[in-house]
């Protein structure tokens, strides 16, 4: 005689996602507005410079403390941007 096991496991819980954005979408006002694009452009050339100094090979302690100056200059420039972006470019 031959027994038959079931291997059925309870199934996992399912998490339902919210129905709505959790972000609201940006107009095209907010992205294409040139002092917004200046701010960003910015922010990413600071932090450019910033990756270029940490990856040399001759990285000293100067050069470390000039990559965190330009990383947090270009975190004051990313508030900057966001500042704008909220007042619509007057910031």
């Amino acid at each position: 005689m031959t027994n038959v096991i079931t291997l059925a496991r309870a199934a996992a819980p399912i998490i339902s996602l919210a129905s709505r954005r959790a972000a609201p979408i940006q107009s095209a006002a907010d992205i294409t507005d040139p002092h917004v694009i200046a701010l960003h452009a910015a922010a990413e050339n600071a932090l450019a410079s910033a990756l270029h100094l940490l990856r040399s090979l001759d990285c000293d302690p100067a050069k470390l403390q000039q990559a965190t100056g330009r990383a947090m200059r270009a975190t004051t420039l990313l508030k900057r941007a966001c500042a704008a972006q909220v007042q619509g470019g007057a910031a």
